[in-house]
């Protein structure tokens, strides 16, 4: 059952490098608890690397509260903080934001298919100033198999990044596609690799990049 997750991840690998990828780590910590009886917290740290983890790219902390109206329903909310390292073909220099956010979630499952849909509406405060952006993503999750009892599901995702004033959307930000692979390690942890293609709207070198994007995933409860 192994053999169609590993074609597909060699099959990506081959696409990224005929495409000059660059090969980026994403280490995630979640720490979730019960707070009531719909409510819970959810506490998260992102260190994200790249060029094989030999750049520091950002750090990303994000506490937030999360209240679930139905079982498949969810709102959210939080503060985020982003560091952002200067790197070669990136920002020129470092720097901080501090935002907050609002967020509606919602699960369905088609038959194999589990499908996730979330919106954040973000209000940004930046070195450069305030600036207010709309996130949407669309992430489907299915069973391929078990290899030594271990199982294995294909995850692929879009999410589109829109910068807005209130709610009227005015111009994309970026786009990101992932499709890639997920499998626990253990109980805590699991580890995600594929292949993520980035769409930027800005004026700075890479407005398409091309990645191997893996996450190490830790999870206490």
């Amino acid at each position: 059952m192994l053999r169609f997750p590993l074609t597909l991840l060699s099959v990506v690998l081959v696409i990224s490098a005929l495409q000059g990828q660059e090969a980026i780590s994403h280490n995630s910590m979640f720490a979730v608890g019960k707070l009531a009886e719909k409510w819970h917290y959810r506490a998260e740290s992102h260190l994200v690397r790249g060029d094989l983890l030999a750049q520091s790219r950002q750090l990303i902390m994000r506490p937030n509260v999360i209240f679930s109206l139905t079982e498949k329903l969810r709102l959210s909310g939080g503060i985020t903080y982003i560091y952002n390292a200067s790197y070669e073909g990136g920002p020129s220099n470092t720097n901080e934001e501090l935002n907050y956010w609002q967020q509606l979630e919602v699960d369905h499952r088609l038959g194999r298919f589990k499908t996730n849909h979330w919106l954040r509406l973000e209000q940004r405060h930046r070195v450069n100033g305030y600036f207010e952006r709309l996130r949407y993503r669309f992430r489907v999750d299915t069973p391929l198999g078990q290899f030594k009892h271990t199982p294995i599901t294909l995850i692929a995702f879009n999410e589109l990044f829109l910068v807005t004033k209130g709610l009227s959307s005015q111009q994309m930000d970026q786009n990101w596609t992932f499709v890639g692979v997920q499998f626990p390690v253990n109980k805590q942890i699991h580890f995600r690799t594929g292949y993520r293609y980035v769409e930027l709207n800005r004026e700075i070198k890479g407005q398409h990049l091309h990645a191997i994007h893996s996450w190490l995933i830790y999870r206490f409860l």
